[in-house]
């Protein structure tokens, strides 16, 4: 075969494959379903310690431990966002409150908005506790966050339980 009969084949081989890539809709077909995965969604995640273990100054009760995990994610709207927080505590309260903060676990800080802003964790059966809550917080993408769990509304390092370091995911 001679080089410019080659090329002009291969030239038409390659004209076919793309016309036969096109795809055309057909007509009645179900619409592909949208992904249900959060992974698309920017997040901010944690591991929950207990407090003894992010505060050396926290006296440490094996019977007051808790450990748990927190999402965080933007709301319907600019100025709200979402958290899923689930903890699991051992003392005898069945009611903890919770903030996120400004930093690190460990450095003096102050919450976004008010601890009475954030609802109650109530312990259930098993010393479980979950709450799904919608904040008037809006959804940063930078910075540096941390969620506390405490005994009390106060919010002081006295009742400080739990803590862990909030994480930026893309999405």
């Amino acid at each position: 075969m001679k080089p410019g009969m080659f090329l002009a084949a291969l030239g038409a081989g390659a004209l076919g494959l793309i016309a036969c890539s096109h795809t055309m809709p057909v007509s009645g077909a179900a619409n592909p379903a949208e992904s249900v995965s959060s992974s698309a969604e920017p997040r901010w995640t944690t591991s929950i310690q207990p407090a003894a273990l992010t505060h050396f100054n926290v006296e440490d009760s094996t019977r007051d431990r808790g450990y748990g995990s927190a999402q965080w994610s933007p709301g319907d709207t600019p100025t709200l966002s979402r958290v899923n927080l689930v903890f699991t505590f051992g003392a005898p309260q069945r009611n903890l409150s919770w903030a996120i903060l400004f930093g690190t676990c460990g450095s003096a800080s102050l919450p976004l908005i008010p601890i009475s802003s954030f609802p109650e964790l109530e312990v259930g059966a098993g010393g479980r506790a979950e709450v799904n809550a919608t904040l008037s917080l809006e959804f940063p993408t930078s910075g540096t966050y941390h969620v506390e769990i405490y005994k009390d509304r106060q919010g002081g390092i006295e009742s400080l339980v739990g803590c862990g370091n909030l994480k930026y995911v893309s999405g």
